[in-house]
């Protein structure tokens, strides 16, 4: 019987973008550490993944396809369900991990066992791969916990978690926040205990463009956000949080290239 690999590196695909999506997985495939699968989840569109895949003859990436379109989440719970290894990297199609992230993220995850959810910072490209800026995040587990009231503090991209895990705990749920079911996890995950921890590097390039899933549904994002603090955090909320979340409120009302643009400005540093 084959070995499972180190790590299981997942990946939602709708409509691929042709330059994007070849990036995405050439990044895996240049990985310093070369023990992965990448596990594509594919929902049907006018451009087939397979039509780009068919390039790439490596026996670890593994690709399905859904009879019908389903949705981000499920999505996603089928790659969990999929995936061979014990460790999870996310990967979207329209990203770029740097090639040291897989290699980097394991080696902290084997020294530290007690950790379930590793992150990283982000480095924010545009259309063109330039680079905007950088997303940078609370390391320590206690204080992306405590940020968690506030903002979603781990970079869904970057992430690297133990299947089990995640799994024990619901995986991914659609029906309580579809737009922002990463956020949702963490807060279950921290509120039953679970461990986390951030990198602080950017091993991850995430990319902002028009066609984005978090461009496009940046307002449903932003209510589950929203409901999700009030969810998890209502009565622990400090001043800060409660001011935020009062922002976020009124960011509703607003046209999302605003919001858009003014996160890039308060969330995206030099």
């Amino acid at each position: 019987m084959k070995p499972k690999p180190i790590v299981s590196v997942v990946m939602p695909v709708l409509n691929p973008h042709p330059v994007y999506f070849r990036q995405a997985v050439e990044s895996i495939l240049n990985q310093t550490l070369q023990d992965w699968e990448l596990v594509i989840v594919e929902d049907p569109s006018p451009h087939p993944a397979a039509e780009i895949l068919k390039d790439y003859p490596d026996p670890r990436i593994r690709h399905f396809v859904n009879p019908q379109r389903t949705s981000l989440v499920k999505q996603l719970n089928r790659a969990l369900h999929e995936a061979k290894a014990d460790l999870i990297a996310r990967q979207d199609a329209d990203d770029i991990s740097e090639p040291e992230r897989l290699e980097k993220q394991v080696k902290f995850m084997e020294s530290h066992p007690e950790v379930a959810v590793l992150g990283t910072w982000l480095r924010v490209i545009d259309e063109e791969g330039r680079t905007l800026g950088f997303r940078r995040y609370p390391c320590d587990h206690d204080d992306i916990v405590r940020a968690m009231r506030i903002y979603n503090s781990v970079g869904h991209p970057s992430v690297m978690l133990r299947r089990e895990v995640a799994l024990r705990h619901g995986g991914y749920q659609y029906n309580r926040f579809p737009a922002a079911q990463d956020y949702d996890l963490w807060c279950r995950l921290a509120k039953s205990g679970v461990r986390f921890a951030n990198l602080p590097e950017p091993l991850v390039r995430y990319r902002i463009h028009k066609g984005a899933v978090k461009s496009v549904k940046l307002r449903e994002t932003l209510r589950g956000t929203i409901e999700i603090k009030q969810l998890y955090f209502g009565a622990e909320m400090g001043f800060r949080a409660k001011l935020r979340l009062m922002g976020e409120r009124l960011l509703l009302l607003l046209p999302p290239k605003f919001v858009l643009w003014l996160f890039l400005k308060t969330s995206v540093k030099p």
